[in-house]
């Protein structure tokens, strides 16, 4: 619920200003959007949060678990090179932290990746389909009390979907797609993680009017 909220109060900021939500060169698009469909490599859409679970018996004994803190950033900039064409990067930043209430043992998990995307916008009266690519290149780090271990990673999608004006300047992004995150660990073994999934976001768009 508390995510909800969230969205509800980034849709207003984004909306206070009157601009343009029209696809000409020298536009810029910023925006938000999320990785469903990815596995643990981010699963939410801009969140954060504090997590930490209890469990009791049927005497009543509380057995304490671990403590976990995580947060995922995906936002995105990009130029409209021409009508209807923005280019520009995606940015990935994510972060998970869990610690053992016993003995105070931290485990940790995260994720920094940047790469280029292009999407291209068929603009109708009401919605504006879009066809998108992108790739990303980053590491993986997973740290132990007793193990760090740092793994590259190479990210690759394709999707297709639609944007839905929500005022002036800010539109709510829904597409289908495929991705895909590739990395080897230290005996050059490789693994590559796919599937088709759906990805959700806000788009601001905003530069010179005609």
């Amino acid at each position: 619920m508390k995510k909800i909220y969230f969205l509800i109060v980034l849709v207003c900021l984004l909306s206070i200003q009157s601009l343009d939500a029209q696809f000409e060169k020298g536009k810029v698009l910023v925006g938000v959007t999320s990785t469903l469909g990815l596995g643990d490599f981010g699963t939410d859409l801009m969140s954060m949060g504090f997590t930490r679970e209890k469990y009791k018996d049927e005497d009543g004994d509380i057995d304490k678990s671990d403590r976990s803190f995580s947060f995922n950033l995906l936002p995105r900039a990009g130029y409209f090179v021409m009508d209807n064409l923005a280019v520009g990067l995606d940015l990935l930043v994510s972060y998970y932290m869990e610690k053992d209430p016993d003995d105070g043992d931290k485990y940790s998990e995260s994720t920094l990746g940047i790469g280029p995307f292009v999407r291209y916008y068929y603009p109708l009266e009401k919605c504006y389909p879009f066809v998108e690519a992108n790739l990303g290149f980053g590491t993986w780090r997973e740290k132990g009390e007793e193990w760090d271990d740092k793994e590259g990673l190479f990210v690759y999608g394709v999707g297709i979907g639609a944007a839905k004006p929500l005022g002036e300047n800010v539109m709510l992004d829904g597409s289908v797609g495929y991705g895909a995150i590739s990395w080897k660990d230290e005996d050059n073994d490789k693994y590559i993680y796919s599937s088709i999934g759906l990805r959700v976001g806000f788009t601001l768009l905003f530069g010179p009017k005609e």
